[in-house]
């Protein structure tokens, strides 16, 4: 394997290599006359006229373009973490909805213990009503 490596191939002389890359005599004189003769010629009354390009096909891309934004924005939107500023928003509507609550719950509370003590009154008539019929009742049977 050593031999192999060792080997040196045979390559080209330089005079050899020299005529692969030639180019014959006078080939570069006439090659434009060649090229001119091998393309068509063309009339200006053959020459197609451009298509007209509507509104929307210019502003196609804009669009797009916005709409991208938009979506993205969006996307962002919806999976991004909350600031500091959402969360005391969020924060201060949560303590003006405890306040609300604390002010309904006390509300609510007078109410009851205006109709307990409504109910108190009435319970304490009732019961000083019947406590006299009994006691009347008591004091007639003995």
């Amino acid at each position: 394997m050593y031999l192999e490596m060792n080997k040196q191939t045979n390559l080209p002389t330089p005079a050899e290599s020299r005529g692969h890359y030639s180019v014959p005599e006078g080939y570069f004189d006439s090659l434009e006359e060649r090229i001119m003769a091998k393309i068509p010629e063309e009339t200006p009354e053959e020459v197609a006229e451009a298509p007209r390009v509507s509104l929307w096909m210019r502003l196609r891309p804009i669009a797009y373009l916005a709409a991208m934004f938009v979506s993205m924005n969006l996307i962002f939107r919806a999976f991004a973490p909350k600031t500091a500023e959402d969360k005391s928003v969020a924060t201060a509507q949560t303590e003006v909805s405890s306040e609300d609550e604390y002010a309904n719950y006390y509300a609510d509370y007078g109410e009851r213990m205006t109709a307990v003590a409504g109910y108190d009154s009435y319970y304490n008539s009732l019961l000083s009503d019947f406590g006299t019929m009994t006691n009347t009742s008591f004091t007639t049977t003995r």
